[in-house]
């Protein structure tokens, strides 16, 4: 979900605000540009009537386009004249709207619109097609593979796709979108992402997608692709977690890592969550698993089901002791600070200062509502919920760390 009104410079002219669809149609209302092309329409894509001749103009990006004929598209237009508008970006970003000569899908369009501010709910049952979501399923549908293809079948199925059968054709097991015509250099993951990003598998959440094990076919690609999917085999069960460890050294217990739902990336002694994908790094050896699961990811279903919501709850309620005006606070905090290894101090700062999706670049997103400073701005892009807590985000905000 996405909402219009988050985007930069989006201004108003004197009182109204045109960022609500409602006052965009009513600015149409009397004009002769209405019975050329319908208000709705026109709405839909940002435009307002400015009253000048059949002039509109986008809230957002405030680019004017004029010189209306019967049968325009203005979502086409409006990309035409506009294609990195804010706007477009949030609310017509799956590029379903056809070009001049084929046939306009208003209902299909309208569908989206309302989707992608919110206005209505997706409520479809995903996976689409269920008896695909096994990697392995999926990978053996990939028997008649083009030789010349570019694209590994390996990578086309941990990204969700599984092969028609025809040509390089392949399919999605959990939106139902299709792609083809792979060329050099096309990652399955980014593609998957630039022409469906509002696919739950894309989107990390739980579809029921069910990994291939370590043994099965060829060995698993080091890769950010195949992240998700660890050399771990079965993630979901604590034996296949803790089978990750087994050439990995680790600060922490591996038997408490499995139990707390974390299984090793093989990367250093990164750790990610099987249910929820929430990762974490640079432990500390009295650091607790479970504790740190619910200290930066309360929102996952596995930690609620295991500890309830009283021990998370308990959790994110901790906060760090304020010196007090009493002289006694005063000369124990400070003699608690002076005990602190310093590069102690620095790994905690640079923890809290990660992404917690990518765990590299530093946060620069506030979510609202929840208020939570949780990503990077580049993780924050594909996000509908907060990470920490799993609420909708209805705004996302750029920030800056000094």
């Amino acid at each position: 979900m996405c909402d219009p009104r988050e985007n930069g410079g989006l201004e108003t002219d004197g009182c109204v605000d045109y960022s609500q669809i409602k006052n965009r149609m009513e600015s149409f209302l009397g004009s002769t540009l209405a019975q050329q092309v319908p208000p709705e329409r026109l709405a839909r894509a940002g435009f307002y009537f400015t009253g000048s001749e059949d002039r509109v103009q986008c809230f957002s990006c405030r680019q004017v386009v004029d010189n209306w004929h019967n049968g325009d598209t203005p979502v086409q237009r409006h990309k035409e004249v506009s294609p990195t508008c804010k706007f477009l970006t949030c609310c017509h970003r799956n590029g379903s709207n056809p070009s001049y000569g084929s046939i306009y899908d208003e209902v299909a369009e309208d569908t989206q619109y309302r989707l992608s501010t919110g206005e209505v709910v997706d409520q479809t049952t995903y996976p689409k097609i269920p008896h695909m979501k096994s990697e392995q399923a999926r990978l053996l549908t990939f028997s008649a593979w083009p030789s010349d293809a570019p694209v590994r079948p390996r990578s086309l199925a941990q990204a969700g796709f599984y092969h028609l059968g025809q040509s390089d054709l392949v399919q999605c097991f959990c939106c139902g979108g299709k792609l083809s015509q792979w060329d050099d250099g096309d990652d399955p993951w980014d593609e998957h992402g630039a022409h469906w990003p509002n696919c739950f598998f894309v989107l990390g959440h739980d579809v029921g997608n069910v990994p291939l094990l370590d043994s099965e076919d060829e060995p698993m690609e080091e890769d950010s692709s195949s992240r998700s999917a660890s050399g771990a085999g079965n993630t979901e069960t604590f034996e296949g977690r803790l089978r990750s460890f087994a050439a990995v050294q680790h600060p922490v217990s591996h038997e408490r890592l499995a139990r707390a739902g974390l299984y090793s990336t093989g990367n250093g002694d990164e750790v990610l969550c099987f249910r929820c994908g929430g990762g974490l790094k640079g432990w500390e050896p009295q650091e607790d698993p479970w504790e740190e699961h619910a200290k930066h990811y309360p929102g996952c279903s596995f930690l609620q089901e295991e500890k309830g919501s009283e021990f998370i709850n308990s959790i994110q309620l901790r906060r760090p002791q304020h010196i007090s005006d009493d002289s006694s606070s005063q000369t124990e905090n400070s003699a608690i600070e002076k005990d602190e290894d310093p590069m102690e101090k620095l790994r905690k700062l640079q923890r809290e200062k990660q992404c917690k999706i990518c765990m590299d670049r530093d946060i620069g997103v506030v979510f609202l509502p929840c208020a939570h400073l949780a990503t990077c701005q580049q993780c924050s892009v594909a996000l509908h919920k907060c990470p920490i807590c799993c609420e909708v985000i209805a705004q996302k905000i750029k920030t800056y760390i000094a």
